[in-house]
């Protein structure tokens, strides 16, 4: 079985690359050291329309590494980056500290304009606290340091 790791994922904090090697999966990306740059050059070259695609990382990358997960937090770590998504945030992180929504975007100001709406939203979800990570989205944000 081949996965899509590539050579830039091996340089950060990834516990899913434990996983990968004891279930014997073969990642030729990092295996020959091609970068997501070089894929995504690779990729507009062919013509592919999604060559600049926005990373979808595992929702567990939504939680932090000691939490048990269960499917209904994971459902809940997906729906609330749906209502995000549906608002405009194509580019987005919804992180769960308990009953705390942590918001990672870009565009600050859109999402205060949108603030309440998206408030109301999250916390039908069963969210207590709704936050703004004010370091904006970055990959690995739970990434142990």
């Amino acid at each position: 079985m081949l996965d899509g790791t590539n050579f830039d994922d091996l340089k950060v904090y990834r516990p899913g690359l434990k996983a990968l090697k004891e279930l014997g999966i073969i990642s030729p990306f990092a295996k020959f050291e091609i970068t997501k740059q070089e894929i995504r050059e690779y990729a507009k070259q062919c013509g592919l329309e999604i060559y600049d695609k926005p990373s979808t990382p595992c929702l567990a990358t939504r939680f932090p590494y000691v939490e048990r997960l269960t499917y209904e937090r994971i459902k809940m770590a997906e729906k609330g980056e749906w209502i995000l998504k549906n608002y405009g945030f194509q580019n987005c992180r919804l992180r769960l500290h308990g009953d705390i929504a942590r918001i990672e975007v870009t565009d600050f100001a859109k999402f205060l304009e949108l603030k309440n709406s998206i408030v109301k939203d999250l916390k039908n979800l069963g969210f207590r606290y709704i936050t703004l990570d004010l370091e904006g989205l970055r990959s690995g944000s739970m990434d142990i340091n």
